[in-house]
């Protein structure tokens, strides 16, 4: 009995306040660099600097993406960061017990992949977020620029990934249960440590690379 109250706990007022805490965190960061304003600038543009944002945006992605920057000089970096965020982000939305319960949240049914999909996309993020740590960990520039945050953080991540891998493949009867509510019990850690993190990292993606975007079109330059 005490395992499913703890997993309507976990799964019910414990996400609901993550959710709460996560979206008025990344909204705070958010607002906060909108309302520093573009420098002021009175030179006449040479181009169209907001059209450039918008491409900066969009093509941003696929940059350095040549035979060289993948296989000789970043291939962990490139191959191991695009398998990870495809696995935890489809993970996220589109597994059938996922997708379940964002109709819950949000009331949008959304599409949801088969069971063979989502274990090739689990495998994958787990492998390629180990890779990554290593690599973090081993490279002499890396390990400079990562701090505990960053371990912390792909410990929290991994743990939700092998958890939800344990209790969709191999756990049975009460332990079901359990894995599960600890599954739960991860996710809204993560979610709670997310606008405290580097991990908010990805709210300043379109505000500074649209930025830089803006500011080669206001100068009329390519980037």
């Amino acid at each position: 009995m005490k395992d499913v109250v703890f997993y309507d706990f976990v799964r019910g007022p414990l996400l609901k306040f993550a959710l709460f805490v996560f979206f008025a965190g990344i909204s705070y960061r958010f607002f906060r660099v909108v309302f520093l304003g573009l420098p002021a600038d009175y030179a006449k543009p040479k181009g169209n600097p907001y059209l450039m944002a918008v491409k900066k945006i969009i093509i941003k992605p696929t940059m350095g993406w040549t035979f060289n920057e993948i296989f000789s000089r970043r291939a962990i970096n490139f191959i191991g960061g695009f398998l990870f965020h495809l696995g935890f982000l489809g993970l996220t939305f589109f597994v059938p017990a996922h997708a379940l319960l964002w109709k819950e949240i949000i009331g949008i049914s959304l599409p949801v992949m088969p069971s063979l999909i989502g274990d090739i996309l689990t495998y994958s993020a787990l492998g390629s977020l180990i890779a990554l740590t290593l690599h973090r960990a081993l490279n002499p520039v890396l390990k400079l620029l990562t701090g505990k945050d960053e371990y912390f953080a792909n410990l929290l991540v991994a743990l939700i990934l092998f958890t939800g891998l344990l209790a969709n493949k191999w756990a049975g009867g009460g332990l079901y249960i359990w894995l599960l509510s600890m599954h739960m019990l991860l996710a809204d850690l993560l979610i709670l440590y997310i606008p405290f993190s580097r991990l908010s990292h990805f709210v300043y993606y379109f505000l500074s690379v649209g930025f830089m975007g803006w500011n080669a079109g206001k100068r009329g330059v390519s980037f």
